[in-house]
């Protein structure tokens, strides 16, 4: 099997022939389907090494040196994916991502060299989908992006069930839209993936392995820092919302417990 030729057409972005097998029909092993991914990442050497890897895995890729030209290509199409660095000239990765989140659920998936546990919580906060350490290894970065479309695809399947109500919480899977007592919870997509996975098992208790793969996807399992932050954003955001409800129970060095009448 060849593999995809990339090509540059002329507003810079990079599309893909898919490979041919050698019976002369398109390769359908590839993780990608032609969906677009934005590369944000100003250091041209490791954007080319990241873009080469992507589209050779069937994705069409965009790229974006700085904050605002991630706005514009936003405008000219809005992408599957986004995978973003934070060291960037001008605005910083923190405040695209918040951007990002203020005009859509579009994953994002954090690709940077800051690794200090701070940096992790706060790109987390700030309504990143999943975070990566710079040096990265590039098998894993494809099947993380893969993993991330794969649970955005589910989220838009599952979009029809009938929103889940409790004592001081609300859950609308259609809307994506949860309110407490004081009001609407503003979640991250991630968050809400987690929230719903626990609520739609009332009192059962789910283990911390369980939870990843079922929130981030069937790669995920001892990545237990991301979902403590997670979490943790999640409780913050719920308890401010409905003050003295405790939602959500942890059992140490198991998992967690969804508490629908506490």
């Amino acid at each position: 099997m060849s593999h995809p030729v990339p090509r540059r057409s002329p507003d810079g972005r990079r599309t893909v022939t898919p490979p041919v097998a050698a019976s002369g029909a398109p390769a359908d092993e590839l993780p990608g389907h032609g969906e677009l991914i934005l590369i944000v990442e100003d250091e041209p050497e490791f954007r080319d090494l990241v873009e080469l890897w992507v589209s050779r895995h069937g994705w069409r890729t965009a790229i974006a040196a700085d904050g605002t030209e991630v706005v514009r290509r936003f405008d000219e199409e809005v992408p599957a994916l986004v995978l973003l660095d934070l060291n960037l000239p001008g605005i910083d990765g923190w405040q695209v991502t918040e951007w990002i989140r203020s005009v859509g659920p579009t994953p994002v998936l954090m690709v940077t060299a800051l690794g200090a546990e701070q940096d992790v919580i706060r790109g987390l906060e700030a309504g990143a989908d999943d975070y990566l350490t710079k040096p990265i290894r590039f098998p894993e970065l494809i099947a993380r992006i893969a993993a991330a479309l794969r649970r955005a695809r589910l989220s838009s399947v599952r979009n029809e069930d009938a929103p889940l109500t409790f004592d001081g919480l609300r859950i609308e899977p259609v809307t994506h839209r949860v309110s407490g007592d004081d009001g609407e919870v503003h979640l991250t997509p991630t968050e809400f993936r987690l929230l719903l996975t626990l609520a739609r098992r009332p009192d059962a208790l789910v283990g911390h392995a369980d939870l990843l793969r079922a929130v981030w996807g069937p790669t995920y399992g001892d990545e237990t820092q991301l979902l403590r932050v997670t979490m943790r954003n999640l409780r913050a955001k719920l308890g401010a919302a409905s003050p003295g409800r405790t939602f959500i129970g942890t059992e140490y060095g198991l998992g967690y417990r969804f508490l629908p009448e506490r």
